[in-house]
């Protein structure tokens, strides 16, 4: 049985991608199971409501620090958005090694200062938040580990980086503008915005609608992701 783990700081892993071109796992035709961990009791109650139909899902309390998972038990551990919210990503990391197999994989998906300051598009609208506040770069910038500096954590604690992957992964498509505009008001999953007070916020959906002015509908807002795949050793 191929097992998995998600570390989420907000959501819960509703699908697992197959590990394509890999000698030590393999996916297809076997049994899995999939185990999220969060540390948030509203976030499980969650979670454990939209997978009621997969038998094969688990969720339990814990963090990226202390999972509360036994050793040696994971095939692949996927932290996604996770690390920019850590303190302390050596014990993150030591923590997936102590419970992932011997040539378990993991898998971290975050962005780095490069993602996150690339230029803004019809695509790319986080880009924009940028060029309107400058503050906010600094901001997000000051929050988000390189390359290099993940790379370093994961070979300190156990790993052999196999590759790094830059990804561009659709976050939603919008009809209209109005969509967007709503979806920016709620700041969900735009953890960045809570930086701005409402009538900054407003300002800038206004900036980024005269930046769209030319562009027809629909947009398809994607972000610009890094994403690490290490083997334990």
């Amino acid at each position: 049985m191929i097992r998995y783990l998600y570390f989420s700081k907000y959501n819960a892993w509703f699908t697992v991608k197959q590990l394509q071109n890999r000698d030590t796992i393999h996916t297809k035709c076997r049994a899995g199971h999939i185990t999220g961990i969060d540390f948030s009791d509203e976030m499980l109650i969650a979670a454990r409501e939209n997978c009621g139909m997969f038998p094969n899902t688990a969720f339990l309390k814990g963090n990226a620090y202390h999972s509360t998972l036994p050793e040696n038990q994971l095939d692949i551990v996927l932290e996604r958005a996770l690390i920019h919210h850590l303190n302390d990503l050596n014990a993150c990391l030591k923590e997936a090694n102590r419970i992932m197999k011997k040539d378990g994989v993991l898998i971290i998906q975050d962005r780095t200062p490069e993602d996150c300051l690339l230029l803004g598009d019809e695509n790319h609208i986080r880009g924009f938040f940028f060029e309107k506040f400058p503050k906010l770069a600094t901001k997000e910038v000051s929050r988000r580990y390189d390359s290099n500096q993940v790379q370093q954590a994961l070979l300190t604690n156990g790993f052999r980086i196999d590759r790094i992957v830059p990804i561009w992964e659709t976050r939603r498509r919008y009809t209209q503008f109005g969509e967007l505009k709503e979806d920016l008001l709620l700041r969900t999953g735009r953890s960045i915005l809570h930086e701005l007070t409402d009538d900054q916020l407003r300002d800038l959906i206004s900036f980024i609608q005269d930046k769209l002015i030319d562009h027809t509908a629909p947009i398809v807002e994607k972000d610009s992701w890094t994403v690490w795949f290490a083997v334990k050793e």
